[in-house]
């Protein structure tokens, strides 16, 4: 009687082992399959340029400086400020993203610096150690909102600076203000 008892016990705990196996390999096999999802589109325009996340270089050439009695209108000179804007356009996107503007001064030369970055037309910005950002959220760019950000920059009036301002103001081109753009999604 024993002997029959062991026998069914150990057939009992054959067919359980067969049993989970056989479950596991039911679970696993389905583990795989495909799903369809649909992707949200990514589609952020800086100054009507596509930034499309491999390149955030863009350049600005709309620029309106003071105007100086000393200096010829349109013309950037010691005593001088210039400002340009940023519009972030996000109307072909449709996630929630948060964008971070750092400005890069150390290619400028000593005399020129920022002197603000500031949201316009309700553009309310957050700083902090000296990256301007935002959150834009899903409900705003399906409003058709962009953001718009004026940088101004000036050119320092120092007199000790004199040699320097002649050798930058007979330079050839324009004086280039490395903006960097970063855009991540945010998750609400």
């Amino acid at each position: 009687m024993k002997k029959v008892l062991i026998l069914v016990s150990f057939i009992v705990c054959v067919f359980t082992i067969k049993q989970i196996t056989t479950s596991f390999g039911v679970f696993e096999s389905s583990y795989g399959e495909d799903v369809d999802a649909d992707v949200a589109k990514w589609h952020i325009y800086v100054n009507n340029n596509d930034l499309d996340g491999n390149d955030n270089v863009f350049y600005v050439n709309s620029i309106t400086y003071t105007n100086n009695q000393h200096v010829s209108a349109n013309r950037f000179a010691p005593g001088v400020t210039g400002s340009f804007l940023l519009e972030i356009d996000p109307t072909d996107t449709e996630v929630s993203f948060k964008y971070e503007i750092s400005i890069d001064e150390s290619n400028l030369p000593s005399q020129v610096s920022i002197t603000n970055v500031q949201g316009i037309n309700g553009t309310n910005l957050t700083v902090q150690n000296g990256v301007y950002s935002r959150i834009f959220r899903l409900s705003e760019i399906q409003s058709e909102r962009k953001d718009n950000i004026r940088v101004t920059f000036g050119w320092a009036n120092n007199d000790a600076n004199n040699e320097s301002d002649s050798l930058l103001g007979q330079s050839e081109g324009d004086i280039e203000i490395p903006i960097n753009i970063k855009f991540t999604q945010y998750v609400e």
